[in-house]
């Protein structure tokens, strides 16, 4: 159900547009766009639905995730980054068109023996661990190449993840790491259609773009307008109170906020139940008429209050945009994250509430 207070809309064409970008500055390698956690919290499905034709694969981290794309018709084929849980293995097995990731021999003999009990066969990347030691396989080809013994298993491609994109050396060295374990396994006869390292931030900084895809989560949804790329996000709530505070009047729980001069404040239906940080209080923006208003006072669950005093005249009813644009004014999800203290990652996956 849809909320009627506070709405969060994707701009699909702007996630196409991002996407061909992308492409383009990775100079045409193919794009794994990847759409975890509901796309960040932009509608999994509507997201995969815009990129078909665009994206040459999609990416997910959980079985689940995977299995409301195969329900709903999705024609790209749907890759599962990461370790999965048995039972998630067990389920993604079944799902057609599903690529699974495997991390280890162990874990390959699992997926093996699953695919002989299903009567399939199952398609698998490789991951492997050049420097963020979370998951992955150690960058030994000889141990990698042992995945061509598994009869049932057909390796589709090979992949690692970067820890400090940001770092040009740290990951020329990574890249560096793959790209010995990619080139030692393709002359083994292995065959790896798909080989990607670079995620968004090493696509949009050029360093350590190799192999002939990119994996892009963050940059296709246009945090921010750096790099050329399109805000996609947009959330809005609605002015439902206005009052005047006099000079040494607070508002909100804890009466952290006091005024300093007599004020108008706008009352505005959002709060932390919708995503919106309570590390905004007292820091964050709202647009309201097009003018940047601060958040005053704690966030509180159902609502917050910002200072209108310099907004002209605003009514109950008035939008006030939380992310987005309100006449020539934008809020994006980069600078919102900035005031909360946290990541642009972490704001548009809470801010997904909005949309329930």
């Amino acid at each position: 159900m849809a909320s009627l207070r506070t709405e969060r809309k994707t701009d699909a064409a702007a996630l196409v547009r991002n996407a061909r970008r992308l492409i383009e500055k990775s100079k045409g390698k193919a794009l794994i766009a990847v759409l975890k956690a509901d796309a960040y919290g932009n509608g999994a499905v509507r997201c995969a639905k815009a990129l078909e034709g665009t994206a040459a694969m999609i990416a997910v981290a959980t079985a689940s995730e995977a299995q409301a794309l195969v329900r709903n018709k999705i024609k790209v084929p749907v890759l599962i980054i990461g370790t999965l849980t048995p039972q998630e293995q067990r389920l993604a097995a079944r799902l057609d068109g599903v690529r699974l990731s495997v991390s280890s021999l162990s874990e390959a003999a699992r997926l093996d023996a699953a695919a002989q009990d299903l009567g399939k066969k199952i398609t698998v990347h490789i991951a492997v661990d050049s420097g963020m030691h979370r998951f992955g396989f150690a960058p030994d080809s000889k141990t990698i190449g042992l995945m061509s013994t598994f009869r049932d298993l057909r390796t589709e491609g090979i992949y690692t993840h970067y820890a400090r994109a940001d770092d040009a050396v740290f990951t020329a060295r990574q890249c560096e790491v793959f790209s010995q374990v990619v080139n030692n396994l393709q002359a083994r006869g292995l065959p790896l259609e798909f080989v990607h390292a670079a995620n968004s931030a090493a696509v949009l900084l050029g360093n350590g773009v190799c192999g002939n895809a990119v994996r892009t989560g963050l940059a296709l949804y246009g945090t921010s307008r750096e790099h050329g790329m399109e805000p996609v996000a947009s959330v809005t709530a609605r002015v439902i109170a206005v009052r005047t505070l006099e000079r040494g009047e607070s508002t909100g729980y804890g009466c952290s906020f006091v005024a300093e001069r007599r004020m108008r404040i706008a009352i505005v239906s959002a709060g932390y139940a919708d995503g919106v940080p309570l590390s905004l209080s007292d820091r964050g923006l709202v647009l309201i008429g097009g003018m940047r208003c601060k958040i005053v006072g704690s966030v509180c669950m159902d609502v917050l209050t910002c200072d209108i005093s310099a907004a002209g005249y605003v009514s109950e009813g008035d939008a006030a945009v939380i992310v987005g644009k309100d006449g020539r004014e934008e809020l994006t999800l980069s600078e919102q994250a900035f005031f909360a203290a946290t990541s642009a990652y972490e704001l548009s996956v809470n801010l997904a509430r909005a949309r329930r």
